[in-house]
């Protein structure tokens, strides 16, 4: 999983301001289920699901868009045609895992997309001309820096324990906690308290307005998937005034 570390060059190029705005949009319907389970509110989750494979396919990552469709699709294959004839402790957790797998999903899938297409660099100067705050600036670019540092460093391990023999298939099944994930978190401890020293060392806290070379700015894109979100919201409020279903 390699995220964005250089200036993305795609089909489609969007400002991160409206990046946001989308995963924003997306967890809004899909994931707090926004709108409730009336006709109008389901079809927009389905609208904003299918624009989410889109984006991430378009992108370049046609792959992981695959994928992440195939579980959406199994998930309601078992809620249409095994959960019906399960029950017990094993239906409700078949169904628990199809929830969180059909909630989550959507808004997985957009977040993957902010994070693949926008380098925090782009993040940094499009938040500076929204005027958003540091203390909300600088700890999203600590985690834009956070997600693929992480990823190496996981599979470095990963490829360390391999060679050494540890795996769930393998006879050392029972040492993979101690070697794999209690070294995969405390690197994570200490790869977030250097990235935030790296950040605020390259005065990105500092008063005055840092400058940037990223090349950010608002499209005939941008201005369609903004419409796009506009036009859920719209739909919702005349839900609420009983024009639409």
């Amino acid at each position: 999983m390699n995220f964005a570390t250089s200036s993305y060059r795609g089909i489609l190029r969007f400002d991160p301001r409206t990046k946001i705005l989308f995963t924003l949009t997306v967890g809004a319907f899909c994931l707090t289920l926004l709108g409730g389970n009336s006709a109008t509110a389901g079809a927009i989750r389905w609208a904003l699901t299918a624009v989410s494979f889109l984006l991430l396919g378009v992108c370049g990552r046609v792959r992981a868009a695959a994928c992440f469709a195939l579980m959406l699709a199994a998930s309601y294959a078992l809620a249409e045609w095994a959960l019906p004839h399960v029950g017990g402790f094993l239906g409700w957790f078949i169904y628990a895992g199809i929830g969180m797998t059909t909630q989550t999903l959507p808004s997985a899938v957009a977040a993957y997309w902010l994070l693949f297409t926008t380098t925090a660099d782009e993040l940094i100067a499009a938040l500076q001309r929204a005027h958003v705050p540091q203390a909300v600036t600088i700890p999203l670019a600590v985690m834009f820096r956070f997600f693929p540092t992480v990823t190496a460093e996981a599979r470095q391990i990963n490829d360390a324990m391999r060679m050494r023999g540890v795996h769930v298939g393998g006879g050392k099944a029972s040492e993979m906690f101690e070697y794999r994930v209690v070294p995969m978190v405390t690197n994570s401890v200490k790869i977030a308290d250097e990235l935030s020293q790296a950040a605020l060392t390259r005065g990105l806290g500092a008063s005055p307005t840092r400058t940037s070379i990223a090349r950010i700015g608002f499209g005939w894109a941008d201005a369609l998937l903004i419409a796009g979100c506009a036009a859920c919201f719209g739909a919702l409020a005349c839900v609420g005034f009983g024009v639409l279903a």
